[in-house]
């Protein structure tokens, strides 16, 4: 009898413990996110304790809304980027580090709620309202017939377009959606909307994307959404049955967007704007260096890869350095590694203060970090950086991956997915133990959202021109690591009976202060590997 109430009071103590954790995880949820509705607006604030501010926004059936972020605090510049209730990234919204205004366009198809993220471009404090209305009406999607050639076109005025189909319960069915201009791409997503779910969604750096649809009787929407730009982006649509002779004439295999194409005509450097805010590009259509500091001596924070374009927010008086915002990381660029584009004349100069002798280090977080090094300058500056030692970097998977994100499905073709990726950075993974070794970006250097399958093994690795290493935060939130795999200087990550969820990859260089290039490779085939 005694013991029948020990068991009694100790199930009883246990079950109060997961309802207080229970409390608390509904607590904490709570917190993370504030709810804003369709036609409201509300009034936010950027702090350092608070670097982002979350709102969600809960959607009962398919609509479109308009989401604008305008800045009250003087010097504020904010952007916002909106992820879907799977949590993939479906719009980031950029910022030329002068607008105090930004908004999009958003056709929400999948019912759910989405979470809105406000950051500061620059990282200074400040207010801010965000406003969420309803757009224009969504048009029934036009059904696709297997075999028939589709074209459409995507703009400002018309941000979407959106298709429907239903799977073959005999066929394996290919969907392509190909780009009609290599200079203005829209994005893809396509949903099962059966179950509500994002199955794949393409960025607007990609010339096209194709997927393959396994047989059966599943109901699909395809949304194909303009990226932002003051131009229209045209494109060709077709499904077909990939059993069958090719049935859309013209179509061609995927290929990515000129600044990643190999080829073996030279890709022409792109028309920097004589108009608008300062930017600079690299000289050629090699990355360059983003360093903590304007000099050599400081750490790299990241790199301006060939072909893109970075805002200039500040320079050195004799023009031989230039501060810069690399998605949401300010460091420095050498006036000697890039061309200038836009109004550069108005650009604050910056006089480094005395501070005595500091070590520089670098600074990768949500927002950007200001840094300190000793001048002896003695100019009057109209504008003043500070740079004082930081904390070591450390790895941060909240913060948007550097090179983009994707999702994938069990069977995704084609396989093995690749993406151009440049190894090293700041911060070093030794602090996560276990053996893992590398400096890498404090952001991912690529993250995937994998649907699991009928396939048991998803291998991620990188292949390039140096010692590199991956670390990998899996679904569980458990960090993996691996140097060295088959024989070479490559890393290897293998998930066998892989899990569903997002995999965030960051690829390190062996040695500090390096920077490799190289490809990464996400394959289901135990045959592709290093």
């Amino acid at each position: 009898m005694h013991r029948t109430l020990t068991l009694r009071k100790q199930a009883v103590r246990w079950l109060l413990i997961v309802l207080l954790l229970a409390i608390s995880a509904l607590t904490v949820s709570a917190q993370d996110s504030i709810p804003i509705n369709v036609g409201e607006n509300q009034t936010g604030e950027i702090s350092a304790a608070q670097p982002t501010a979350r709102y969600s926004l809960t959607i009962t059936s398919p609509q479109a809304v308009n989401v604008q972020v305008l800045g009250l605090t003087p010097g504020f510049i904010p952007t916002f980027r909106v992820l879907d209730p799977s949590g993939i990234v479906i719009q980031s919204v950029a910022n030329d580090g002068t607008q105090t205004t930004v908004n999009a366009s958003l056709t929400l198809l999948n019912v759910g709620t989405y979470r809105i993220e406000v950051e500061s471009t620059t990282g200074t404090a400040g207010q801010f309202v965000i406003s969420v209305q309803a757009g224009a009406p969504i048009q029934p999607p036009q059904p696709l017939t297997i075999g028939q050639r589709v074209e459409g076109e995507v703009n400002s005025e018309a941000p979407n377009q959106s298709y429907s189909f239903t799977g073959s319960d005999t066929a394996v069915l290919r969907l392509t959606v190909r780009s009609s201009s290599l200079t203005s791409s829209p994005m893809v997503m396509l949903i099962d909307s059966d179950l509500n779910e994002t199955l794949g969604i393409s960025s607007a750096r990609l010339a096209g994307v194709q997927y393959r649809i396994p047989s059966g009787v599943v109901n699909y929407l395809v949304s194909v959404t303009h990226n932002g730009t003051t131009g229209a982006a045209a494109y060709v649509l077709c499904l077909e049955d990939e059993t069958a002779p090719q049935a859309c004439a013209g179509e061609v295999p995927v290929v990515i967007a000129p600044t990643l194409a190999a080829s073996n005509t030279p890709i022409p450097l792109p028309t920097l704007p004589s108009t608008g805010a300062c930017v600079v590009a690299p000289v050629g259509l090699g990355a360059v260096n983003v360093r903590s500091g304007p000099g050599t001596n400081f750490s790299v924070a990241t790199q301006l890869p060939g072909n893109t374009t970075a805002a200039v927010v500040g320079k050195l008086p004799d023009n031989s350095w230039y501060q810069v915002n690399v998605n949401g990381i300010v460091g420095w660029i050498s006036g000697t590694v890039v061309r200038l584009g836009g109004q550069c004349g108005s650009v604050p100069a910056v006089t480094l203060t005395p501070s005595g002798a500091v070590t520089p280090t670098a600074t990768r977080t949500g927002t950007p970090a200001t840094a300190t090094a000793t001048s002896t300058g003695t100019a009057t500056p109209t504008a003043t950086v500070t740079l004082t030692p930081s904390a070591a970097p450390t790895l941060n998977f909240s913060l948007p991956a550097v090179y983009g994100s994707t999702a994938l499905t069990s069977g995704f073709i084609p396989d093995p997915f690749t993406v151009g990726i440049t190894a090293g950075g700041p911060a070093s993974a030794s602090y996560l133990g276990g053996g893992c070794t590398g400096y890498t970006t404090s952001a991912p250097s690529f993250s995937v959202n994998y649907t699991s399958g009928a396939f048991p093994l998803l291998r991620f690795y990188f292949i390039g021109s140096g010692d590199t290493t991956m670390i990998i935060n899996t679904p569980s939130g458990s960090y993996v690591c691996v140097d060295d795999s088959f024989g070479t200087l490559n890393p290897t990550l293998d998930f066998n009976t892989p899990s569903s969820g997002r995999y965030d990859v960051w690829i390190g260089t062996f040695d500090a202060g390096g920077s490799i290039g190289g490809t990464l490779y996400v394959t289901e085939s135990s045959s592709n590997r290093p």
